[in-house]
């Protein structure tokens, strides 16, 4: 059986615990796109952990881990998440890194910052965005590159040639050393260099064979590069779309397919955000839902549960069921609030904009429901939960035709609720 995990707003959905949880049971996980600008927050044996490049499947002995194409990633921040992992566990995990998957290098962590992309529409300023130009102007370096030293330095040097070329002002660049750079990236690389194969093969024999096999995306169908609110977006495909192409699998099967979402909604960076809350509840909602970036450390903004957005996520990724997090957060409210509508130039649209401009000028229409006081941390099962909260999930899978399999009522993976499907 194979499960794909998909952000359904703006990332931060809680896709780690999610993850986590279903790679319990995974022969396979594979991490599918983006790199250390997603952060995954897990507990595992008691131990928290931010995850930003390996698939969860790294804390289960008997999955094997797959780093696809489709992703960028930090040969370092790899070395050192391993190594961490690894020592959490006292055994290393087993690891594939496509061969064609792209490598984020210094120069693009320096570029995004010379280039000021990365302040203008809030990224993580981790080189995501210039590795990925590389990549798509045939001037990236791939895993497989690591394999051969000789190829490495020579791509290097005709990189680092444009770029000096390119940036004559600037120190940082000019004191760029090919080789330097290659050893550097070598030493770092050297544990790997026996994991760096073909992953097309590999997961595509493990899906035939009917193993069960756990996609892992990165990031929420909003912050698609090509479907997400434009500019202010990431630069990989976030939605199942995208999912075949970064794993080098035309329309793989995936019988299930998780949409993941939050209570309510967050959003970190840049970028329109129609139901931002700007008062004190907002404040409440994020030191109550611990809602800061796991990779950055930023704040996310918070607001109310938009579900004109979630509608068009919905469409775009067609969940074969919903995963609803940090439900929790939500206790203690009179009311809560949920938007179903914008006003935009006068007249009421429940159609969701791709184009930031566009959204930025929505006004949320909202609809009040009641809240409930009873803490709901830890609760295992969901007729224990309070009437109001029942009703506020049986609405959002009214609203967005489809079911609720999982609500999460804290961090915790035990604390979690498994809703049987027939529910609803």
């Amino acid at each position: 059986m194979a499960t794909a995990i998909l952000g359904m707003q703006w990332g931060d959905e809680g896709k780690g615990k999610i993850t986590h949880l279903l790679a319990r049971e995974a022969d396979m996980v594979v991490r599918y796109n983006g790199g250390p600008n997603a952060g995954h927050t897990v507990i595992d044996r008691g131990e928290k952990f931010g995850i930003h490049l390996l698939p969860m499947g790294c804390f289960y002995r008997d999955a094997r881990c797959v780093l696809a194409s489709g992703m960028v990633i930090d040969i370092p921040i790899l070395r050192e998440e391993y190594g961490l992992i690894a020592n959490h566990l006292k055994w290393e995990p087993e690891i594939v890194i496509a061969e064609n998957a792209h490598v984020i290098l210094p120069y693009h962590r320096l570029l995004e910052e010379l280039e000021g992309g990365g302040a203008r529409i809030g990224t993580t300023r981790r080189g995501i965005g210039p590795a990925y130009r590389d990549k798509v102007a045939r001037v990236g370096i791939r895993a497989d590159d690591l394999l051969y030293p000789v190829r490495l330095r020579k791509k290097l040097a005709q990189k680092i040639s444009i770029l000096k070329r390119a940036w004559p002002g600037s120190p940082e660049l000019s004191s760029l050393s090919t080789d330097l750079l290659a050893k550097d990236l070598l030493a770092s690389a050297e544990p790997f260099l026996g994991s760096i194969r073909n992953a097309i093969p590999i997961i595509a024999q493990a899906l035939n064979r009917g193993e069960n096999v756990l996609f892992e995306g990165a990031q929420g169908a909003l912050l698609d590069l090509d479907f997400g609110t434009y500019p202010f977006v990431t630069s990989s495909s976030t939605t199942f779309a995208g999912l075949g192409n970064a794993i080098g699998i035309p329309l793989p099967q995936i019988d299930c397919r998780v949409g993941v979402m939050k209570a309510y909604t967050t959003r970190v960076g840049r970028g329109p955000f129609p139901t931002r809350i700007t008062d004190k509840l907002g404040d409440f909602l994020q030191q109550a839902g611990n809602e800061f970036g796991v990779t950055t450390g930023r704040p996310r903004d918070c607001g109310w549960l938009d579900l004109v957005a979630l509608k068009y996520a919905v469409a775009l990724n067609d969940p074969t069921t919903l995963a609803i997090t940090k439900l929790d957060v939500l206790s203690g409210l009179d009311e809560i609030r949920m938007c179903g509508a914008y006003q935009l130039e006068g007249r009421e649209t429940n159609t969701f904009s791709g184009s930031a401009e566009q959204l930025a000028l929505c006004e949320p229409i909202y609809e009040s429901i009641s809240g409930w006081k009873e803490d709901i941390r830890g609760v295992t099962d969901y007729e224990s939960l309070p009437r109001a909260a029942r009703a506020y999930i049986e609405r959002i899978s009214q609203e967005l035709q489809a079911p609720i399999g999982i609500v999460s009522t804290g961090p915790s993976p035990e604390e979690t609720i498994n809703i049987s499907f027939d529910r609803y």
